[in-house]
Protein backbone atom coordinates (compact mmCIF):
# COMPACT_ATOMS: atom_id res chain seq x y z
CA UNK A 1 0.00 0.00 0.00
CA UNK A 2 1.60 3.31 -0.93
CA UNK A 3 1.16 6.45 0.99
CA UNK A 4 -1.28 7.72 -0.68
CA UNK A 5 -3.59 4.58 -0.08
CA UNK A 6 -3.24 4.91 3.36
CA UNK A 7 -4.15 8.05 3.87
CA UNK A 8 -6.84 7.73 1.61
CA UNK A 9 -7.66 4.72 4.16
CA UNK A 10 -7.25 6.79 7.07
CA UNK A 11 -10.42 9.36 5.09
CA UNK A 12 -12.53 6.34 4.27
CA UNK A 13 -12.40 4.99 8.02
CA UNK A 14 -13.53 8.39 9.42
CA UNK A 15 -16.04 9.09 7.14
CA UNK A 16 -17.42 5.34 7.75
CA UNK A 17 -17.24 6.03 11.26
CA UNK A 18 -19.09 9.64 10.91
CA UNK A 19 -22.09 7.78 8.76
CA UNK A 20 -22.38 5.16 10.83
CA UNK A 21 -23.27 8.15 13.99
CA UNK A 22 -25.45 9.91 11.58
CA UNK A 23 -27.72 7.03 10.25
CA UNK A 24 -27.62 4.55 13.31
CA UNK A 25 -30.31 5.74 15.23
CA UNK A 26 -32.82 5.91 11.73
CA UNK A 27 -32.33 1.99 11.49
CA UNK A 28 -33.41 1.71 15.00
CA UNK A 29 -30.18 0.45 15.56
CA UNK A 30 -27.37 1.42 18.38
CA UNK A 31 -23.52 1.58 18.20
CA UNK A 32 -20.79 0.74 20.23
CA UNK A 33 -17.31 0.86 19.40
CA UNK A 34 -17.16 -0.66 15.44
CA UNK A 35 -20.61 -3.01 16.62
CA UNK A 36 -23.86 -2.13 15.43
CA UNK A 37 -26.55 -4.25 17.23
CA UNK A 38 -30.40 -4.00 18.11
CA UNK A 39 -32.57 -6.13 20.08
CA UNK A 40 -34.86 -7.62 17.29
CA UNK A 41 -38.05 -9.85 18.89
CA UNK A 42 -36.15 -12.52 21.00
CA UNK A 43 -32.96 -11.84 19.82
CA UNK A 44 -29.78 -9.94 19.64
CA UNK A 45 -28.82 -9.59 16.35
CA UNK A 46 -25.13 -7.24 16.16
CA UNK A 47 -22.89 -6.59 12.99
CA UNK A 48 -18.67 -6.02 13.99
CA UNK A 49 -17.70 -3.75 10.84
CA UNK A 50 -14.55 -2.86 9.20
CA UNK A 51 -12.31 -1.17 6.16
CA UNK A 52 -9.76 -2.44 4.87
CA UNK A 53 -7.78 -1.95 1.47
CA UNK A 54 -8.16 -5.24 -0.44
CA UNK A 55 -7.64 -6.16 -4.01
CA UNK A 56 -6.53 -2.77 -4.72
CA UNK A 57 -10.11 -1.40 -3.27
CA UNK A 58 -11.15 -0.02 -0.45
CA UNK A 59 -13.95 -2.09 1.39
CA UNK A 60 -16.39 -2.06 3.80
CA UNK A 61 -16.83 -5.61 5.46
CA UNK A 62 -20.00 -6.44 7.71
CA UNK A 63 -19.69 -9.83 9.99
CA UNK A 64 -23.45 -10.51 11.13
CA UNK A 65 -24.09 -12.14 14.47
CA UNK A 66 -26.94 -13.36 16.34
CA UNK A 67 -27.95 -15.15 19.38
CA UNK A 68 -31.08 -15.21 21.82
CA UNK A 69 -31.38 -12.31 23.65
CA UNK A 70 -31.89 -14.62 26.65
CA UNK A 71 -28.88 -17.06 26.52
CA UNK A 72 -27.29 -13.80 28.02
CA UNK A 73 -29.40 -13.84 31.15
CA UNK A 74 -29.37 -17.72 31.82
CA UNK A 75 -25.42 -17.15 31.12
CA UNK A 76 -25.44 -14.71 33.73
CA UNK A 77 -27.63 -16.65 35.75
CA UNK A 78 -25.69 -20.15 35.33
CA UNK A 79 -22.34 -17.75 36.11
CA UNK A 80 -23.27 -16.10 39.57
CA UNK A 81 -23.55 -12.88 37.38
CA UNK A 82 -27.28 -12.23 37.11
CA UNK A 83 -26.83 -8.41 38.41
CA UNK A 84 -25.81 -8.15 34.53
CA UNK A 85 -28.74 -8.23 33.05
CA UNK A 86 -29.83 -4.87 34.25
CA UNK A 87 -27.37 -3.73 32.57
CA UNK A 88 -27.29 -1.79 28.69
CA UNK A 89 -27.73 -4.02 25.89
CA UNK A 90 -24.07 -3.17 24.96
CA UNK A 91 -22.93 -5.12 27.49
CA UNK A 92 -24.50 -8.10 25.88
CA UNK A 93 -22.80 -7.01 22.20
CA UNK A 94 -19.15 -6.37 23.44
CA UNK A 95 -18.78 -7.56 27.10
CA UNK A 96 -16.57 -9.88 28.53
CA UNK A 97 -18.34 -12.00 30.24
CA UNK A 98 -21.54 -12.67 27.62
CA UNK A 99 -23.08 -15.83 25.47
CA UNK A 100 -21.56 -16.51 22.77
CA UNK A 101 -22.82 -15.42 19.16
CA UNK A 102 -23.18 -17.13 16.09
CA UNK A 103 -21.36 -15.41 13.55
CA UNK A 104 -23.42 -16.55 9.86
CA UNK A 105 -22.55 -14.32 7.00
CA UNK A 106 -20.22 -11.46 6.15
CA UNK A 107 -21.39 -8.46 3.31
CA UNK A 108 -18.70 -6.52 1.62
CA UNK A 109 -19.08 -3.41 0.37
CA UNK A 110 -16.84 -1.55 -2.28
CA UNK A 111 -16.34 2.24 -1.69
CA UNK A 112 -14.25 4.23 -4.59
CA UNK A 113 -14.35 7.80 -2.84
CA UNK A 114 -15.06 9.31 0.42
CA UNK A 115 -17.78 11.05 -0.81
CA UNK A 116 -19.38 7.63 -1.39
CA UNK A 117 -18.90 6.74 2.41
CA UNK A 118 -22.31 8.07 4.09
CA UNK A 119 -24.43 5.97 1.28
CA UNK A 120 -22.78 2.83 1.97
CA UNK A 121 -23.32 2.98 5.63
CA UNK A 122 -26.75 3.78 4.52
CA UNK A 123 -26.95 0.87 2.30
CA UNK A 124 -25.11 -1.58 5.04
CA UNK A 125 -27.54 -1.00 7.55
CA UNK A 126 -30.50 -1.46 5.98
CA UNK A 127 -28.88 -4.61 4.58
CA UNK A 128 -28.21 -5.62 7.81
CA UNK A 129 -31.62 -5.58 9.41
CA UNK A 130 -33.42 -7.07 6.03
CA UNK A 131 -31.02 -10.07 6.08
CA UNK A 132 -31.32 -10.72 10.14
CA UNK A 133 -34.84 -10.27 9.50
CA UNK A 134 -34.66 -13.24 6.90
CA UNK A 135 -32.34 -15.08 8.33
CA UNK A 136 -35.01 -15.19 11.83
CA UNK A 137 -37.69 -16.16 9.74
CA UNK A 138 -35.39 -18.93 7.93
CA UNK A 139 -34.12 -20.53 10.88
CA UNK A 140 -38.14 -20.52 12.26
CA UNK A 141 -39.05 -22.33 8.99
CA UNK A 142 -36.33 -24.91 8.76
CA UNK A 143 -35.87 -25.61 12.61
CA UNK A 144 -39.07 -24.87 14.57
CA UNK A 145 -36.64 -22.78 17.15
CA UNK A 146 -33.39 -20.78 17.12
CA UNK A 147 -32.43 -23.70 19.70
CA UNK A 148 -33.05 -26.67 17.85
CA UNK A 149 -31.61 -24.78 15.18
CA UNK A 150 -28.21 -24.57 17.76
CA UNK A 151 -28.46 -27.97 18.69
CA UNK A 152 -28.11 -28.78 14.92
CA UNK A 153 -24.71 -27.19 14.31
CA UNK A 154 -21.51 -28.59 13.98
CA UNK A 155 -18.11 -26.81 14.10
CA UNK A 156 -18.87 -23.68 15.18
CA UNK A 157 -17.25 -21.25 17.90
CA UNK A 158 -18.17 -22.50 21.71
CA UNK A 159 -20.16 -25.07 19.79
CA UNK A 160 -20.42 -26.63 23.20
CA UNK A 161 -21.40 -23.81 25.21
CA UNK A 162 -23.85 -22.64 22.78
CA UNK A 163 -25.90 -26.02 22.89
CA UNK A 164 -25.71 -26.59 26.73
CA UNK A 165 -27.20 -22.69 26.48
CA UNK A 166 -30.13 -23.88 24.30
CA UNK A 167 -30.56 -27.19 26.08
CA UNK A 168 -31.02 -25.01 29.34
CA UNK A 169 -33.41 -22.74 27.52
CA UNK A 170 -35.37 -25.60 26.64
CA UNK A 171 -35.48 -26.81 30.48
CA UNK A 172 -33.31 -29.30 29.03
CA UNK A 173 -31.54 -29.79 32.32
CA UNK A 174 -30.25 -32.95 32.04
CA UNK A 175 -28.76 -32.63 28.19
CA UNK A 176 -26.90 -30.05 29.29
CA UNK A 177 -25.19 -31.62 32.17
CA UNK A 178 -24.42 -34.55 29.82
CA UNK A 179 -22.48 -31.98 27.99
CA UNK A 180 -20.59 -30.40 30.11
CA UNK A 181 -19.27 -33.57 32.02
CA UNK A 182 -18.26 -35.07 29.21
CA UNK A 183 -16.55 -31.68 28.41
CA UNK A 184 -15.35 -32.12 31.78
CA UNK A 185 -14.01 -35.64 31.76
CA UNK A 186 -11.71 -34.73 28.28
CA UNK A 187 -10.25 -32.06 30.54
CA UNK A 188 -12.33 -29.05 29.05
CA UNK A 189 -13.36 -26.86 31.55
CA UNK A 190 -14.05 -23.48 28.41
CA UNK A 191 -12.59 -20.11 28.04
CA UNK A 192 -14.63 -18.51 31.08
CA UNK A 193 -13.91 -18.53 34.59
CA UNK A 194 -15.32 -16.96 37.24
CA UNK A 195 -13.74 -16.81 41.33
CA UNK A 196 -11.61 -19.58 39.94
CA UNK A 197 -14.33 -22.49 38.86
CA UNK A 198 -14.42 -22.75 35.00
CA UNK A 199 -17.98 -22.42 33.00
CA UNK A 200 -18.79 -26.10 33.01
CA UNK A 201 -18.23 -26.95 36.67
CA UNK A 202 -20.65 -23.80 36.98
CA UNK A 203 -23.29 -25.43 34.17
CA UNK A 204 -22.65 -28.72 36.43
CA UNK A 205 -24.06 -27.66 39.35
CA UNK A 206 -26.46 -25.08 37.43
CA UNK A 207 -28.41 -27.90 36.14
CA UNK A 208 -28.05 -30.70 38.87
CA UNK A 209 -29.87 -27.86 41.30
CA UNK A 210 -32.75 -27.36 38.59
CA UNK A 211 -33.16 -30.55 38.25
CA UNK A 212 -33.24 -31.59 42.20
CA UNK A 213 -35.79 -28.66 42.76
Amino acid sequence: MTKGQRENLKEIEKAIKCGMKQNISRAECKLISNCIFKKLNDYLISAIYFVRFSGNQYRLTFRYNIKLYNYDNIFWEVFDMKENCLQKDSLRVNGAYTAPSIQWDEKTYTITNVSEAEQVCVEAINEFNTESKMFIEKILTEYGSFDSFILKQEGIMDEMLLKMLANINMKRYANAENIANTELEQGQGGRFQNNGIDINEYVLMYCRKKQFK
